[in-house]
């Protein structure tokens, strides 16, 4: 996050409300999931895309996530009521998992975990996969980390009190290759390591500072930790914060951030070792009635904001 020359990526397709992002290193473009259309694109370089999935059992997508080694796609599918396709379980009700080939976007599998706590609401919002592949999906919702393995079987990995809150609670989950997830609570704006072995044994780590609206996480090594920051619980953060931790994740201090305009920077990605956070302004999307949305077109950035050095 340092004052060199960086790239803004307009992606030329209006109203496609993206959220969660990644980078395919085979084709060197950007895999994105549209919140309001419920499909996958892929985007060059220069803004332009192709759509890779569509799936009429996608309403929302939330996340994409690349897993090259395996030649696959993991794709989070909810439904707040803010996409063109709603789903059969209805508002709040959905929380799946699609898993679909990297290279043709054909469907392999497809995950109902909502159904593991049918009576609770549910937003499917972040995930991870560890070195095995095993995914871990958190609910903003419900307070659980789910976990999906290698055969698609999905089970409840944690599920803890703590999670509880007003409004939106866990979201943007990394996996360390130490052993542990890292999660951010977003609407209190505070961070959890889990490990892997013992997941009942997490502990909040500690931070000079709350990141309310905490969104999207990238882990640029074993001890550095980004963290994308919009808004929650009244407050507007809108930064993008650089956080390191020379204890194992058990504290970290904050070594920099970017600030942004009123934006709703949501999510990022590392790719050829430059760090790319995107804004859609989101939140007006999800805020507008049913008539607005249908009447909003602007179209999503792709913003680098520094470079990993090695």
């Amino acid at each position: 996050m340092s004052g060199e020359q960086l790239e803004s990526i307009i992606i030329q397709k209006p109203a496609l409300y993206p959220e969660g992002i990644d980078y395919n290193p085979n084709t060197d473009k950007f895999i994105v999931g549209s919140f309001r259309e419920g499909a996958v694109y892929e985007v060059s370089l220069d803004g332009t895309y192709r759509q890779l999935i569509n799936d009429d059992r996608l309403s929302s997508v939330l996340v994409v996530r690349v897993d090259v080694k395996r030649n696959r796609l993991f794709v989070v599918n909810s439904d707040i009521g803010a996409s063109i396709r709603h789903s059969s379980k209805g508002f709040k009700k959905t929380a799946s998992l699609g898993i679909y080939e990297l290279s043709t976007g054909k469907a392999i599998n497809f995950i109902d975990l909502g159904k593991l706590l049918p009576n609770q609401n549910h937003l499917a919002n972040g995930m991870t996969l560890d070195s095995e592949g095993n995914a871990y999906v958190t609910d903003r919702f419900s307070p659980v980390i789910y976990k999906v393995d290698t055969q698609g079987k999905a089970s409840i990995f944690l599920e803890s009190n703590r999670f509880l809150g007003e409004g939106i609670n866990l979201n943007g989950i990394v996996f360390n290759p130490d052993g542990y997830l890292i999660v951010v609570k977003k609407g209190e704006g505070v961070l959890f390591k889990v490990p892997l072995m013992n997941p009942n044994n997490f502990s909040e780590i500690k931070l000079p500072q709350k990141f309310i609206g905490g969104d999207g996480l990238i882990l640029a090594n074993r001890k550095e930790l980004i963290v994308i920051a919009n808004r929650a619980a009244g407050k507007i953060t809108e930064t993008v914060f650089a956080l390191r931790s020379e204890d194992d994740w058990k504290t970290a201090k904050v070594t920099n951030k970017r600030k942004f305009r009123e934006v709703y920077v949501t999510t990022g990605v590392v790719g050829k070792g430059k760090i790319y956070v995107m804004h859609s302004n989101l939140k007006a999307l999800i805020q507008a009635s049913e008539e607005k949305k249908k009447q909003l077109k602007k179209m999503a950035t792709i913003q680098q904001i520094g470079t990993i050095k090695n």
